[in-house]
């Protein structure tokens, strides 16, 4: 509690008695996010790390998965098991996978029976996004387990304007094809937005030294209805639906010509929202995920005594009410209560891992305040009580802060909180490797740096320094075969960003990140999570219907497993890709993959895929 008492008292000491209008119209906001204090803030005004992708973003850069977008993103790892539908993973951080909270349009998409709870990125598309919103720093004070790396909000694309079409084809390298269709507008107080696509590929071997290419397919159909009950008052319903299916192999150099996964997920909210009067609005939802993984491995001439036939469903139901008052220009008070409930279950052939469904209930308070300070200094305090039905009651609070010096473009900023995450029901559950004794993680984490702004915002960089510790971590346990609350780990590092806008119709951006890891226990550095990476981005608008973007990530060396005894090398892929609008209703766009064709793999014994080329027309009508 004495956290908590610093945070009230300096909250009491900066207090002002009126607000004094200043100078922030000056500088330069950045965008508008909503996933680091729950309501629309300015970049600039909130004391988190933040990284926001536009749809302009995502146009000019012409990426296919969300995955590929996020891999530009400062303090983002991944590694995934090869390409085309390969089971991802997202370091933020140097955290866990399982310790960032993934939401489209709010609802989670964490996998409750995946081993870690966290969620896949490989079948999540960009078509039909809006924006993506990346927070850095634990953020458990407003949503709970699973947020103690950060959050990673992807928000879809709302109707509005003149009803319209959208078709689009696409084709390429390893037999690859995607058509998408799509119809948005709005009418009088209605407006939708509903999106539906397929891409089906050959791929390639997901084993390094396999020979046969493993196939991979997608459907995901998505839609957002809003409508205005009155001047103040809207509903709003929001579904996505994808049903994947993906060839894979043994493992690492092991090729299997017939094992084959299927991955389903569902998710869908209800929301409505009114604001009662000049100082107070809320916000009601209902949102409910299902995510279904099947897999099937038939005996065959590499392993005639392959017989396995599994599957894993999931589900999470969750009512939240978010209330945001207003007492004062310089003070916005957010509080609100959610009670969520997981269920999970295993099946199949194999009787040794088949477990009925279990359930976990969670109820959540939280409550924090914005302070504006004369438009130059911003103080976000935060609190959170969990009371979760098997682990009792978790508090977890937090402190942001921003100061702005508008006459010389400057922004300070920093960040401090603790967090939490609840063991998954796998690891309480799984007959074979679960432990129903397992306690939640437990985590502190820090990170303060600064913006810079010169010429205009023609140019900017900044530098952030970051620290996480976390404590009583569930891992594997080698010794028992189980799940065992046993790591203690900590992950520091720096973030630094740059741009510089050349001309109106030339820009550059490059980033660097690094993180430097630890197993408090054992010594050793964290598995897949390299050292030094970078990210650099190129956009020309040559004409004015015509754009080119050079893309290059690069992923420095690290360790394949804990124990490191496998390093893996680093590499660079470069993209590039290029659009041109015939008409203003008509564009043919063109993308290249890893350029130089680079071999390279991201985890040991699976394979990425090489040069590799794309092209396609899309048209609105």
């Amino acid at each position: 509690m004495k956290q908590i008492f610093y945070i009230l008292l300096c909250t009491l000491i900066l207090m002002p008695s009126v607000s004094v209008n200043a100078f922030a119209q000056e500088y330069n906001l950045g965008e508008v996010l909503v996933s680091a204090t729950k309501t629309e803030t300015y970049q600039a005004q909130s004391g988190a790390s933040t990284t926001v992708i536009t749809a302009n973003d995502l146009q000019r850069k012409g990426k296919r998965t969300v995955l590929e977008v996020l891999r530009d993103v400062p303090g983002v790892s991944i590694m995934q098991y090869g390409s085309f539908g390969g089971d991802s993973s997202v370091y933020l951080r140097g955290a866990k996978p399982g310790h960032t909270q993934v939401l489209l349009d709010g609802i989670e998409l964490n996998d409750p029976m995946r081993t870690d709870r966290s969620f896949d990125f490989a079948y999540l598309l960009t078509d039909n996004i809006e924006r993506i919103e990346v927070v850095r720093g634990a953020q458990s004070t407003l949503y709970g387990s699973d947020a103690m790396g950060g959050v990673i909000n992807i928000i879809t694309k709302k109707g509005e304007g003149k009803p319209k079409w959208q078709a689009s084809f696409e084709g390429g390298c390893h037999n690859t094809f995607k058509e998408t269709l799509g119809y948005s507008g709005s009418e009088n107080k209605l407006s939708y937005s509903l999106s539906l696509l397929r891409l089906d590929t050959d791929g390639v071997s997901k084993a390094a030294n396999g020979a046969e290419d493993d196939g991979y397919e997608n459907t995901t159909f998505s839609t957002c209805l809003g409508y205005a009950l009155s001047k103040d008052a809207n509903l709003e319903f929001v579904l996505r639906h994808i049903d994947a299916k993906y060839d894979y192999d043994d493992g690492a150099n092991q090729e299997d010509p017939n094992k084959i996964g299927w991955w389903k997920s569902t998710v869908g909210k209800i929301a409505f929202d009114q604001a009662v009067n000049s100082i107070w609005d809320y916000k009601i939802s209902l949102s409910g995920s299902q995510t279904e993984r099947k897999y099937k491995d038939d005996p065959d001439s590499v392993d005639t005594t392959d017989n396995a036939h599994n599957w894993f469903v999931g589900d999470m139901k969750k009512i939240e009410w978010q209330n945001n008052i207003y007492p004062a220009d310089w003070s916005e008070l957010t509080g609100g209560f959610e009670y969520e409930e997981e269920r999970g279950f295993s099946d199949g052939k194999a009787s040794w891992d088949r477990f009925d469904t279990k359930t976990m209930d969670n109820k959540g308070y939280y409550i924090q305040n914005q302070f504006k300070f004369w438009e130059s200094l911003f103080v976000t305090p935060g609190l959170r009580i969990d009371d979760n039905q098997l682990f009792g009651t978790e508090t977890t609070y937090k402190v942001s802060a921003a100061y702005l010096i508008a006459n010389s473009g400057t922004r300070l900023k920093a960040n401090w909180g603790t967090g939490f995450k609840a063991p998954s029901l796998y690891q309480l559950y799984s007959p074979s490797y679960g432990d129903s004794t397992l306690n939640p993680d437990e985590g502190t984490s820090y990170d303060f740096g600064f913006e810079q702004n010169l010429f205009q915002d023609k140019v900017s960089f900044g530098l952030t320094y970051f620290d996480n510790n976390f404590e009583n971590m569930v891992d594997w346990d080698s010794d028992t075969w189980k799940y065992k609350n046993i790591d203690n780990t900590r992950t520091k590092g720096i973030e630094l960003e740059t741009s510089f806008r050349a001309a109106e119709n030339l820009a550059l951006s490059a980033n660097y990140t690094y993180t430097k890891t630890k197993d408090e226990d054992t010594g050793e550095e964290l598995a897949r999570r390299p050292k030094s990476q970078a990210g650099f981005d190129l956009n020309w608008m040559f004409l004015e219907e015509a754009n080119l973007n050079l893309s290059a990530s690069y992923v420095g060396a690290r360790w394949n497993d804990n124990l490191n005894t496998r390093k893996m090398k680093a590499y660079t892929k470069v993209d590039l890709y290029g659009s041109y609008d015939l008409s203003e209703d008509l564009r043919i766009f063109g993308r290249i993959e890893n350029l130089f064709d680079k071999t390279f793999e991201q985890i040991y014994g699976y394979a990425d895929a090489g040069l590799s080329g794309y092209a396609g027309v899309k048209v609105t009508f």
